[in-house]
Parts: C-alpha cells; sequence; structure tokens
C-alpha cells in the first residue's frame, strides 16, 4: 500500500510540469515564436489545417500532420485552421528532453509573418524530407554534368 501510495506521488510529481505547460503556455503569438525560432536552428513544422487551405495556400518546409505519424526529436510548431485545433494537437504530442511542442497562435498567417521577418540562418529548417512515392525510378530525363561544355539546343 505504501509503495503505491509513493509509486502515486512520484508519477504526479514527474507529470506536474507537463500538466502546467499544458495549460496554456504551449500557445505561441508572434513575439514568442519569433524568440523560439532564434533560440533552436532545427525544428518540425507541422501543417494541421485542412486540406482545402494546404492545397490553396500551401507552407514551405511543413509536413502535413497525421495522427500516427513520426514526431521528430526538436522544436515541434503546429499550424492549424483554429487556435484550439492547434493546442489540442501540441497537447497530444509528448514532449521530452529533446522535444518541445508548440501550437502557432494565428495559424498560417503568423507563421507566415515571422518566418519572413526572421533572420536567414533561422527561417528554415536543417533537414528536408522528400515525400513518399515522389521519385520516380527510371532513365533520367536529363543529366547535368560538370565537364561537359555549353551546347545549343537544335533548331529545327
Amino acid at each position: 500500500m505504501t509503495k503505491h501510495a509513493i509509486r502515486s506521488c512520484c508519477l504526479v510529481v514527474l507529470m506536474l510540469p507537463t500538466l502546467c505547460f499544458a495549460a496554456g503556455e504551449q500557445l505561441l503569438g508572434d513575439a514568442e515564436l519569433s524568440i523560439v525560432l532564434e533560440k533552436f536552428t532545427d525544428y518540425q513544422l507541422l501543417d494541421a489545417r485542412s486540406a482545402d487551405a494546404q492545397r490553396t495556400s500551401p507552407i514551405p518546409f511543413s509536413t502535413k500532420y497525421q495522427k500516427l505519424m513520426p514526431i521528430k526529436d526538436c522544436l515541434v510548431l503546429i499550424v492549424a485552421d483554429t487556435d484550439a485545433a492547434a493546442l489540442e494537437i501540441a497537447q497530444s504530442i509528448p514532449a521530452n528532453g529533446n522535444r518541445n511542442v508548440f501550437a502557432v497562435k494565428g495559424g498560417a498567417e503568423t507563421w507566415q509573418n515571422v518566418s519572413s521577418n526572421a533572420s536567414p540562418q533561422f527561417s528554415k529548417s536543417d533537414s528536408f524530407v522528400i515525400p513518399m512515392n515522389t521519385c520516380e525510378q527510371g532513365k533520367p530525363l536529363q543529366e547535368l554534368k560538370s565537364d561537359k561544355p555549353w551546347q545549343k539546343p537544335e533548331s529545327k
């Protein structure tokens, strides 16, 4: 009985910072987002907006959010159609020593404003992932070789 009570207390003590953090500090506005981007050089930007919003105004270097997708151990930023949706997703992703998760207050508009004003070294992620099934196999359409002289296209 005593061991169970001690374990429960330890669990509460360990979970308390996470619960307090989830109470609203995960939602970053313009100023907070700018500060966070200056502190972290690598981040994962998750686009959790509707498919229509993603299609009409895609966010460069973002990854389409899916519930069971792998999340990197780095700064994770969530952009959604509403602040409540972004915050809900941010709270569903567990933070750890290497992963900090935040929702972007104001969504894509805030992200565009902050990323366009950020210094170039912080405006893009250090990593890039080529989406699955986007590369074709087979003979290339064109090969670029540095030792080959430039050739004029043949005119017909």
